[in-house]
């Protein structure tokens, strides 16, 4: 889908070059157009047709210097970022290795927040944790999110 995109694109920023061109070629024409639609008496002086010439010609060249870059764009957006997946369609994250638990978080005894089961262990954020306090809670309707939540709150209090 992206390259159908892409494609489209290069398709449209052509015409605009096309029009361009065929817009300084016909400049007279089309100020007699805007004259009429306006019912305007606008006078092409030589100093007016230069201008219209070096913003159309502006243009262009804005216009072939970014089919270029798009044309020879270089594929390293993702240089140095491992994926876990094929292509990281449905995201990169994993599950976390007891060893990154016990060292990120904390286990058992440790006081903090806490956020889970692991083996047995309680798994806590430590209130001393570089991480901030921030928690998402997902579940169903009736999955007694609040309850949990609010009774850990009240146990920290106590």
């Amino acid at each position: 889908m992206n390259m159908v995109k892409r494609i489209c694109f290069y398709i449209f920023l052509f015409f605009c070059f096309i029009l361009n061109i065929i817009l300084d070629f016909n400049i007279k024409n089309y100020i007699e157009i805007l004259n009429k639609c306006f019912q305007k008496n606008i006078i092409l002086t030589s100093n007016l047709y230069i201008t219209i010439c070096f913003i159309n010609a502006l243009i262009s060249i804005l216009i072939i210097i970014d089919i270029l870059l798009v044309l020879f764009k270089k594929q390293d957006k993702n240089k140095g970022i491992n994926f876990k997946s094929e292509d990281g369609t449905y995201g990169t994250a994993n599950w976390m290795s007891e060893n990154e638990i016990s060292n990120i978080l904390g286990l058992n005894d440790i006081p903090g927040i806490i956020l889970g089961k692991y083996n047995n262990n309680l798994v806590k954020l430590p209130f001393d944790s570089y991480f901030n306090k921030n928690i998402c809670v997902f579940g169903s309707s009736g999955s007694m999110k609040t309850i949990r939540l609010s009774i850990n709150k009240y146990i920290r209090i106590i």
